[in-house]
């Protein structure tokens, strides 16, 4: 493979994991393929890239798909609109508002009509960040069901290249086996993680030593023990 290309739909930010590539992949470079979302499962299928950063749902049949991070809904408006004053809102705080769906138009377009004050804009927040201009602000619905962002490719085309992006985006160190950094600590037969400081033992206190019991003695409560007097 003469270079690996990487779909991202808007909003993914993979420039770190593209860096870690070149350090650990340098005879294949990898390119970041701008896609749609609309578009982000066909552009697999017909072999424009090799691999896609993806926001679920999709239709995941014939593909691995790798779930990464979860994203913040968020509500753009334009700056000036009162919903600005809040610093978290619910949808019970947006009833009444002129709601824009984003249809036909591309996520920029969606939030460039936001900034009019035509009406609210409802986004991943990496969408937010990544595409809204000046003039708009965004706050986070917090009673709304979050994205998610995920690693997908086609199960046919699977290569030791898309392991090693598996491993990048996941946080292996190179060479580390498949799976490595996700599994927890075993706990050992005390109950404590593997690599746990084995706390000290205190040690045993010695028996005093029996002594022998004097004839004609006491016993509890004053009584005369054995061979007493009565």
């Amino acid at each position: 493979m003469e270079r690996f290309r990487l779909g991202g739909v808007p909003g993914v930010t993979p420039a770190k994991w593209l860096r870690v590539w070149a350090e650990r992949v340098p005879d294949v470079p990898a390119e970041l393929v701008a896609i749609d979302e609309a578009d982000a499962v066909a552009a697999l299928h017909e072999g424009r890239v090799d691999a896609s950063l993806l926001r679920l749902p999709v239709a995941e049949d014939g593909l691995h798909v790798v779930r990464l991070y979860d994203e913040l809904p968020v509500v753009v408006a334009a700056k000036g609109h009162p919903i600005v004053a809040f610093e978290t809102v619910t949808t019970a705080d947006l009833a009444g508002e002129p709601m824009l769906e984003q249809g036909s138009m591309t996520p920029q377009q969606l939030l460039e009509t936001a900034a009019t004050g035509a009406g609210l804009a409802i986004v991943p927040m990496a969408v937010a960040r990544a595409l809204a201009g000046p003039e708009t602000r965004h706050r986070v619905v917090t009673d709304l069901p979050r994205t998610t962002i995920a690693l997908a490719w086609l199960r046919a085309a699977d290569s030791p290249l898309h392991q090693e992006l598996i491993g990048i985006v996941r946080g292996r160190r190179p060479g580390s086996s498949r799976g490595e950094r996700d599994r927890e600590p075993e706990p050992t037969g005390s109950g404590r993680p593997t690599g746990a400081k084995p706390r000290p033992s205190k040690p045993k206190p010695t028996p005093p030593p029996n002594r022998p019991r004097r004839r004609g003695g006491h016993g509890r409560g004053g009584r005369p023990g054995p061979g007493g007097r009565r």
